[in-house]
């Protein structure tokens, strides 16, 4: 407590905000690339957060992913915490490989809630939601949506919610 004296708490969210920044936007190199023609090696780097890509889940009920009705979505996203919803269909090829990116991001961020609705069940809301794309993900905090993702991008949800789940803590 000695230490917080004489400091403000702005001040010192400002500094767990640069240190949170810094860390998510330092380049990785993610590998080694040989040119077959001019011999050269080139090295590829990626912005992002520095979060394991496959991470076990800790308990399955605990971490599962919840399926949403428009009865159950309101209650859901008007918590306190970070929520993910998955806009999709069960034809919808690309909401198919997201599925396990969710899985996979459910043990990697513990502090967000996942959850899922199926499009093609409930034709009226998602309309009234204003979903023209598959898959669509959506951020939420305390009823609001503060970013939304179209489409399979699996590093940029992850980016995404790095950023949000900083912001969210300072707040």
């Amino acid at each position: 407590m000695e230490a917080l004296r004489g400091r403000s708490f702005s001040a010192l969210h400002q500094r767990k905000y640069a240190r949170a920044l810094d860390a998510v936007s330092r380049p990785r190199v993610l590998g080694v690339v040989q040119s077959h023609n001019s011999g050269t090696v080139a090295t590829a780097t990626i912005v992002g957060a520095a979060l394991p890509l496959s991470t076990a889940a800790t308990t399955p009920a605990e971490r599962a992913v919840c399926e949403l009705d428009p009865k159950t979505f309101y209650d859901f996203i008007s918590g306190d915490n970070l929520c993910v919803v998955d806009y999709y269909t069960d034809w919808c090829g690309p909401c198919q490989v997201m599925h396990k990116e969710l899985d996979k991001m459910t043990a990697a961020f513990k502090g967000v809630k996942f959850a899922k609705l199926n499009c093609g069940n409930c034709q009226d809301f998602s309309t009234r939601q204003r979903i023209k794309a598959l898959p669509t993900f959506r951020l939420y905090y305390k009823g609001t949506c503060l970013d939304e993702i179209t489409g399979a991008k699996p590093m940029q949800l992850r980016q995404l919610l790095t950023h949000y789940l900083c912001m969210t803590t300072i707040s």
